[in-house]
């Protein structure tokens, strides 16, 4: 059961603050889960401190296996935007392999949706937005910003960056907002 009280935990200031934020926001009950094979859905894996939890307490509470699904590509570089994820060294999938991600989850299976998918899922970058991006800042997937990074970013992963003359536009993380 989720306690929809607390917040998103993967911003909390540490890793004890975050892992304290995941057992008090989840509560598995054991007469749901025990036996079950369970296909968990979430949005992202940042560091991987809410599945690698949200995967050991299924686990502890009958689960037989546990398989994550996750809706968004993964999350390799930093978000200079505004998302706390100042250096690569603090996200899983910029130095793991998605089989090792699996592992150091505790999983069963573990797959991303592609950045083509996402993009045609939300509605940009095909045809009838002039074939570009449409606003979307695909950086923290992709390692292309659209935008300088700051020389004070603590990368350990070279960056790429568009061109300074070429035009970037922005929309809302939701379209039409």
């Amino acid at each position: 059961m989720k306690n929809r009280y607390i917040g998103r935990t993967f911003i909390a200031p540490d890793q004890q603050a975050r892992g304290d934020a995941v057992r008090r926001k989840l509560n598995p009950l054991p007469e749901t889960i025990s036996g079950k094979r369970l296909v968990v859905v979430d949005d992202s894996i940042v560091r991987g401190t809410t599945q690698r939890s949200v995967v050991r307490m299924l686990r502890e509470a009958g689960a037989t296996e546990v398989h994550l699904r996750i809706s968004s590509p993964p999350w390799r570089w930093p978000c200079f935007y505004g998302i706390d994820t100042p250096s690569t060294d603090e996200l899983l999938a910029a130095n793991h392999s998605i089989e090792e991600i699996t592992r150091i989850l505790g999983a069963d299976s573990l797959a991303y949706i592609s950045v083509e998918n996402l993009k045609e899922a939300i509605g940009v970058g095909g045809e009838g937005d002039g074939g570009g991006e449409g606003g979307f800042c695909d950086a923290c997937f992709t390692g292309d910003y659209p935008t300088t990074v700051p020389s004070s970013a603590s990368t350990s992963t070279p960056v790429t960056f568009r061109a300074p003359d070429e035009p970037v536009s922005f929309q809302a993380a939701l379209p039409g907002i």
